[in-house]
Order: C-alpha cells, then sequence, then structure tokens
C-alpha cells in the first residue's frame, strides 16, 4: 500500500474513532426540575418567578402584565434550563420574599419563591 492509500484510510478512521467518542461520553440531555428550580433558603439570594416560556412573545406579554401591575424591577432572561423565566431577583430574606408573594397573588399573579442559581 502506499503513502496515499494509508492518508486516505486515515479519513474514515479519524472520523470513526471521534464518533465512538462522542458517543462513549452519552447523549446530551435536558436538565431536571430540581435542577432548574431551587427552593429557597436561607443565605441565598432569592427571586419570585412569575413564568417560565418558550416563546418570546408569552414572555414578554407576562413580563408587561407583571411591570403594569406594579413589579416594576421585574425581568426577562433566560433562567438556565431553555426557557425563558419573568422574574424579579434581589429579595433578601425568605420573609420578604413570602410578602412579595403573597402581595403579587393579591394581584392575580402566580408567582413562586426560589433561589437564584446564579449563586
Amino acid at each position: 500500500m502506499t503513502a496515499r492509500a494509508y492518508a486516505w484510510l486515515a479519513v474514515p478512521i479519524a472520523a470513526l474513532a471521534y464518533a465512538l467518542g462522542v458517543i462513549a461520553g452519552g447523549l446530551p440531555r435536558f436538565p431536571t426540575r430540581s435542577e432548574c428550580v431551587h427552593p429557597p433558603r436561607s443565605g441565598k439570594e432569592l427571586e419570585a418567578v412569575f413564568g417560565r416560556f418558550q416563546r418570546q412573545a408569552a414572555a414578554e406579554a407576562l413580563l408587561a402584565k407583571v411591570r403594569r401591575l406594579g413589579f416594576s424591577q421585574s425581568s426577562l432572561e433566560e433562567d438556565g434550563c431553555g426557557l425563558l423565566e419573568v422574574a424579579v431577583g434581589g429579595i433578601p430574606t425568605i420573609r420578604v420574599g413570602r410578602m412579595l408573594v403573597a402581595e403579587a397573588r393579591g394581584a392575580g399573579l402566580r408567582p413562586t419563591l426560589q433561589a437564584t442559581p446564579r449563586q
């Protein structure tokens, strides 16, 4: 066999080795709910999450409603799990967070108090 034939033979062998290496690492997976939603804990930065969405338009509609109802510091951001999240962050304590959640529920919203995953 010539050097040129060895070179052409090396290409499919390298491609096969790469594919086997990728498969050996496992298939990509979507994070579980426990990896995306973090229960509130003392000493952690907290946020009130008003909703999570796949579609930008739905997230923006809720954000506008939340702000219109007086939660002007609310924002729209990616949640790290492939969804858009409407939330207000910077809540210092669980007690303050529960008060904010109660106020929001009184306005017809359904937020949940969560620890931010960014800590």
